[in-house]
């Protein structure tokens, strides 16, 4: 009997072996896996911190600009109703011949796209409006500021240059804008300049608000709310 038991015993012991063997492999996977996911973690949040920064910069330029046009619309437009009284006239050209210029600063974001590792984001509500802010509000914005540079730059400074002849302080004459305001094309260069900066006004509106939320999908996932 006890031999006819051994075969038995010896095939319960191989199979006790066998699951012992397979549960230590999948707890040595499980726990791979774990190592990695944190891994990757630890990679986003860092990525994350990168942009966050770099949102930071961002709203910085973006508020400078926006309060900088607004100025500029506020001036340009008592020169366009002919309340010259209300500016001085002299420093006309701080604000007809000055337009947005706004840069790329995407590091982060280009980092964590070309290694892939966006892919690895859960909250597809945060992953969205990284792709959002970075890929259509950056080229709204970049549109904004090669619109603005043309036209001043084509437009409006060939004009300053030849008919209000600025001073080395980029200065002109109070008599001089009378004069041109009348007999030439300046006030519709003001008035298309207004038009411009509407349009850098509305851009800005909107980078500046799709930061701010942008940041705060940021600040939540770094605390992990």
């Amino acid at each position: 009997m006890a031999d006819d038991n051994r075969p038995l015993k010896y095939a319960r012991y191989a199979i006790g072996e066998i699951l012992l063997v397979v549960i230590g492999i999948l707890i040595a996977l499980q726990i791979n896996n774990w190592n990695e996911r944190r891994k990757q973690q630890i990679e986003i949040s860092a990525a994350l911190t990168q942009i966050l920064n770099d949102l930071k910069q961002d709203k910085e330029v973006l508020d400078f600009f926006d309060k900088r046009e607004s100025d500029c619309i506020l001036y340009l437009k008592e020169i366009s109703n002919n309340r010259y009284e209300s500016v001085g006239l002299d420093t006309i050209l701080k604000s007809l011949d000055h337009y947005m210029y706004f840069t790329k600063n995407n590091n982060g974001y280009s980092s964590l796209k070309e290694s892939g590792k966006i892919s690895n984001i859960d909250n597809l509500i945060l992953k969205s409006s990284l792709t959002n802010y970075y890929e259509i509000t950056y080229e709204s914005l970049m549109e904004a500021s090669r619109f603005s540079g043309i036209f001043t730059n084509n437009r409006v400074i060939p004009f300053v240059i030849d008919n209000l002849e600025p001073n080395i302080d980029n200065l002109v004459t109070k008599e001089r804008v009378l004069e041109k305001m009348e007999t030439s094309s300046l006030r519709s260069l003001v008035n298309y300049q207004i038009g411009v900066k509407n349009y850098s006004l509305g851009q800005l509106a909107k980078g500046i608000k799709n930061n701010i939320e942008l940041s705060k999908l940021i600040e939540d996932q770094l605390v992990g709310k």
